[in-house]
């Protein structure tokens, strides 16, 4: 039975640059399949409601991604006990970190929390929850700590944590951050064997972490404290610094631990970090989609929408997606969120929207989209169901194009075949369940009031 004073917060916003084409800042990575069926959120949520109760579980995201963490939690088999807490905008972890702290805190003064990021990859066995129980085990006497995750390689692309005098549980005081180093040093620290690899998970005491907000970070405290006694005014936390939790607290805080760490990890934060955690052929490329190659390897090639063909190549990154394409060198693709960069900052919407969205029961695609009108093919597997998301107040037409559909409306209720239509106005929502065994395809059409 999980202990009753332990929680998880999970981090859940973040603007999806890194693996852009395939991540956007409509589609974060966090709500993307990267190896398998569940989403890196779904598979955080899953992992620590094996850690703790569903009611000890908080999601802290901005407030623009609700619709997305509504999805996540309806493929949860307890989407009705996870609270999520909301940042009218996004402010980097060192806000959201105590914005969702307090908030435990007000609910459980002795609570101990774990804080996961959302879009990693962990590997979820019982080395990982040995690891939980011995940072859990140092946080209840108020150090806080840090998993770092022992180097597997040379690695640029991480920061790095250096490991002090040791402590219980196999804890060592933390000595310094060090900041993403170049090869030559990531290569001193690997062999060192006391340099660890940063994960951005964290456990601590909720008292101890507010404590040493309020002593080392007053500009970030001050104000989320005062606006967590009522609701939080968007103009002061839009004020507030952007500033990650390691700058704010963990780079001067004299608790700080580190637990060294052997299970698998990643924050797949480039696509160099996504091919090499990765299963490959025998040619060690990462395929995906419709792929055909002759004469390349060490590469990773994913086609979303159309025939990709390889010739020649090797350590590239080729990935398509239906209105953008990324073609670099492995090396160099961790580019891929300057050019989203550049693509938002130049108003371009392949930066922000794809044109496919994809969740656990099924996907949504744009099809059509004008100053007056809104087409989208939604699809929806066998014994699954979905939400419409007229969030403008349009009329609504749904036309089943194959399969059998029942729409649920606040008002009534539907049975459609093919070829068959309903009508929503001013905005109405509806539930389209599956009631076939067959896949369920239907166009939405939204149309401004007139």
């Amino acid at each position: 039975m999980p202990e009753k004073n332990l929680y998880c917060l999970i981090l859940a916003g973040g603007r999806g640059t890194r693996l852009w084409p395939l991540s956007r800042e409509s589609l974060p990575k966090q709500f993307l399949s990267i190896n398998g069926d569940d989403s890196l959120l779904l598979g955080t949520l899953k992992r620590a409601a094996r850690l703790v109760v569903p009611e000890n579980i908080r999601v802290v995201l901005e407030e623009k991604q609700l619709p997305l963490i509504k999805q996540s939690l309806q493929s949860t088999d307890f989407p009705e006990k996870i609270k999520v807490i909301t940042e009218p905008v996004g402010r980097n972890t060192a806000p959201a970190i105590l914005l969702g702290t307090l908030e435990i805190a007000s609910q459980d003064e002795d609570a101990v929390i774990m804080v996961f990021p959302s879009d990693h990859v962990v590997g979820d066995d019982e080395n990982f929850r040995d690891h939980v129980r011995r940072a859990v085990s140092l946080a209840k006497d108020d150090y806080i700590v840090c998993f770092g995750i022992t180097p597997s390689a040379p690695e640029t692309g991480y920061g790095y944590i250096e490991g002090g005098e040791p402590l219980h549980d196999g804890g060592l005081r933390i000595k310094r951050f060090v900041e993403k180093p170049d090869a030559e040093t990531a290569s001193e620290y690997m062999l060192s064997g006391n340099f660890f690899w940063n994960s951005g998970m964290f456990v601590f005491r909720a008292r101890t972490m507010i404590e040493e907000y309020a002593a080392l970070c007053p500009e970030v405290y001050e104000p989320i404290r005062e606006a967590s006694l009522g609701e939080v005014d968007r103009d002061v936390y839009a004020g507030l610094p952007s500033v990650p939790v390691d700058r704010a607290v963990m780079e001067k805080t004299s608790c700080g631990a580190v637990v060294p760490s052997s299970f698998p990890w990643s924050d797949i934060g480039s696509w160099r970090l996504f091919y090499e955690f990765s299963p490959k052929d025998s040619e060690g490329n990462v395929l995906e989609g419709d792929v055909i190659l002759k004469g390349t390897e060490d590469s990773i090639l994913k086609s979303s929408s159309r025939l990709v063909c390889v010739s020649g190549l090797r350590n590239v990154a080729v990935i398509e997606t239906r209105n953008a394409v990324f073609v670099s060198d492995l090396d160099r693709s961790n580019e891929a969120g300057e050019f989203a960069e550049k693509l938002k900052g130049e108003g371009r919407e392949e930066a922000i929207y794809p044109t496919a969205v994809h969740y656990p029961w099924g996907s949504r695609e744009e099809v059509q989209k004008g100053g007056f009108s809104r087409v989208t093919k939604t699809t929806v597997f066998p014994g699954k169901s979905a939400r419409t998301e007229n969030t403008s107040s349009q009329n609504l037409r749904l036309v089943v194009l194959e399969g059998e559909a029942l729409i649920i409306s606040d008002k009534d209720s539907d049975e459609l075949c093919p070829g068959q239509t309903v009508f929503l106005e001013n905005g109405e929502n509806c539930t389209l369940e599956n009631k076939g065994d067959d896949v369920l395809l239907i166009l939405e059409i939204f149309s401004v009031k007139g």
